[in-house]
């Protein structure tokens, strides 16, 4: 390999989950593979190029890629390094709520069986466990929750994607951001979080807006949210 061309492959395997009446499991799972390319033309500077293949022929329609080159010197010696971030979200579920400028969401007021069966529903749907992120999202939910009233639903709680499964006290998002830093900490009550029966080590709101520990393995329902940012071009 010569020292004015370097060529740089990477795949990545991701895998994306559809849902759908009738889907077999061999359906469920796709392989996206990307390529990468970069090469020093003859100015002196790094040309990087990327190609998207998916083993069924059929690559997502709306994706994004970002790729970020670092260049080092080192004795003479040059070299770089390519890393590479490829986001293909899935699609957009028909029966979610937009709320425009805060998001697309979905009640589910069938009681999920604890919180991992809440946070697999959401996904199976191309969500996630809704994450507070503002005043506004915790409008629209407390909002959401009191079309149901309790002598309706008879729930005051209802999950949403946080938790302090790892250390008792320190909250993270499902994604693993403090939650400290998504912009919505307001607890329920002045009380929480109260790690009740030393068992409550998941997320939830009430239907005040406020967050709150509760039960993993507590039957509620459950919030589910569908990224506003996957839609955007």
């Amino acid at each position: 390999m010569s020292k004015t061309s370097v060529a740089l492959l990477l795949i990545l395997w991701l895998t994306s989950t559809i849902t759908s009446q009738g889907v077999t499991s061999a359906e469920l799972n796709k392989t996206i593979s990307l390529t990468i390319a970069s090469r020093k033309n003859q100015t002196g500077h790094f040309i990087s190029q990327a190609a998207v293949n998916s083993d069924d022929h059929k690559v997502p329609s709306h994706w994004k890629m970002e790729i970020l080159q670092s260049n080092y010197d080192h004795s003479g010696i040059q070299s770089f390094r390519l890393a590479a971030n490829f986001v293909a979200p899935p699609p957009l579920p028909a029966d979610y709520q937009l709320f425009p400028g805060v998001g697309y969401y979905k009640f589910h007021t069938t009681v999920a069986n604890g919180f991992e069966d809440a946070s697999l529903q959401c996904a199976m749907e191309g969500g996630h466990l809704a994450i507070l992120n503002s005043e506004s999202e915790h409008q629209v939910l407390q909002a959401m929750f009191a079309r149901y009233p309790e002598s309706q639903l008879k729930h005051e709680w209802a999950f949403v994607g946080f938790h302090d499964r790892g250390k008792e006290g320190e909250f993270y998002t499902i994604f693993g951001q403090p939650l400290q830093s998504t912009g919505f900490t307001r607890w329920s009550h002045s009380f929480q979080p109260d790690d009740a029966g030393k068992a409550e080590d998941c997320g939830s709101i009430h239907r005040n807006g406020g967050i709150n520990d509760i039960g993993c393995g507590v039957k509620l329902p459950f919030f589910c949210e569908y990224d506003l940012s996957w839609t955007e071009n």
